[in-house]
Formats: C-alpha cells, sequence, structure tokens
C-alpha cells in the first residue's frame, strides 16, 4: 500500500517543474513567446493533498527546461518524494509544455508528465511566474486557486491531487 502511494505522489512531482519554469533567454519584450528560448536550470519544492483521503507528500525536485521560443519545450526532472512515516523515494520524469509569455514578464505554461520509467502519467499540471528584467532568472508557483493534478497508473486508476510549488530557474548559457 505504501509503495503504491509513494509511486502516486512521485507523478505528483511532475507539475512542480512544470516544473515548472519559464524563462525569457532573450531581452525582446515585444513577442515574449518567441523571446523565451533556451536552457534553463531549476529548483522547485512542491506539496500536494489527495483529493480523497487528504494524506500529504512533499516534492524536492530539480532539472532541465529547454524552451524552443515557439511556445513549447521540453522537461527532465529527478526527485525526491516523501510522505508520512517518513518515507522517501526517489523519481524521474519528462514532459512536453506549452507555454506563454506576456510583455510583462509573466508567464504560464502546463503540460503532461510521464515516468521515465512509464509507471505513472500526470495530466492537469500548470505553473505561473514572473520572468526577471534580463530573462536569466525565473519565479513560479502553482496556479493559485490550485487547480486538480490527475495521476493515471496502468492497473491501477486515477487518483487526484490539488498541489502548490514554488522554485527558481536559471538560464544556462
Amino acid at each position: 500500500m505504501r509503495a503504491s502511494t509513494c509511486t502516486v505522489l512521485a507523478l505528483m512531482a511532475c507539475l512542480a517543474v512544470l516544473p515548472t519554469l519559464s524563462a525569457l533567454a532573450e531581452d525582446n519584450r515585444g513577442d515574449s513567446t518567441t523571446a523565451l528560448k533556451g536552457t534553463f536550470r531549476f529548483s522547485t519544492v512542491k506539496t500536494c493533498t489527495d483529493s480523497a483521503t487528504g494524506s500529504m507528500a512533499h516534492f524536492y525536485i530539480e532539472g532541465t527546461i529547454v524552451y524552443d521560443g515557439q511556445g513549447s519545450a521540453q522537461l527532465t526532472q529527478q526527485g525526491t518524494l516523501v510522505v508520512p512515516g517518513p518515507i522517501s523515494t526517489s523519481f524521474e520524469e519528462t514532459a512536453e509544455l506549452t507555454y506563454t509569455v506576456k510583455p510583462n514578464g509573466s508567464f504560464s505554461q502546463e503540460g503532461t508528465f510521464r515516468a521515465v520509467d512509464r509507471s505513472y502519467t500526470l495530466t492537469g499540471g500548470k505553473m505561473n511566474g514572473h520572468i526577471d528584467p534580463d530573462g536569466s532568472v525565473v519565479i513560479f508557483s502553482a496556479a493559485i486557486p490550485p487547480e486538480k493534478e490527475t495521476v493515471t497508473m496502468p492497473g491501477r486508476g486515477l487518483s487526484e491531487y490539488l498541489c502548490g510549488a514554488s522554485g527558481t530557474a536559471v538560464r544556462i548559457r
């Protein structure tokens, strides 16, 4: 039971990073989405509550996200999931994201996360944030109010979670 709970909760980490993360790779604020291009390294902390049971899990995540300047991004992340007990487990996932950036530097992104070992898929992961004026640092957080994230595990069905997250990304040159 605890192993399946850990696996389900690891799925929730996907959003954290959905990442997490956006950053303006160039100073061109006119067409902001095309200006977001480059590779960023990020770190995120995320807490999720199971919608059905009320149990909580904490995620500590780091990874890399590559923005293409056309509104799409590729994310890879690794992390540790900690649940009551305390019990911890490691996870690794990838995501395909879409993003929009406003001229004032605020952004939103969303996508679908998948465990590298294919043990789960997370949908509904959304993040908001703001890019610094130089386009090299991003501060991000989960959507407010939180939206449900859905984790699908083959043979185990669906689980829904409400999550909060915060993090920082820095452009790598």
